[in-house]
């Protein structure tokens, strides 16, 4: 997966926490170093704006369904603590 497909990827996707359905939105991408990205988005109808970081080799290999879990289980833990 590239960091082009990161963004696409993020905005729209829908996350299931505490019961309630929320979406990802405005997402940003920067590069951090030769060998990490930071992907940050804002959870709509939330003031949360989860950040992780996410090595490039590691991006490279994964699959979109893989890096959406991952946002899934970080935007969850950020609304559901």
């Amino acid at each position: 997966m590239s960091i082009e497909e990161l963004v696409p990827l993020t905005n729209g996707l829908s996350i299931t926490a505490c019961s309630h359905t929320f979406m990802c939105d405005r997402a940003r991408i920067t590069g951090v170093s030769e060998t990490s990205v930071d992907l940050a988005f804002w959870i709509a109808g939330t003031d949360y704006v989860p950040r992780l970081r996410l090595a490039r080799a590691k991006l490279a290999v994964e699959t979109p369904e893989t890096v959406a879990g991952i946002v899934r289980r970080v935007a969850a833990r950020a609304v559901c603590g």
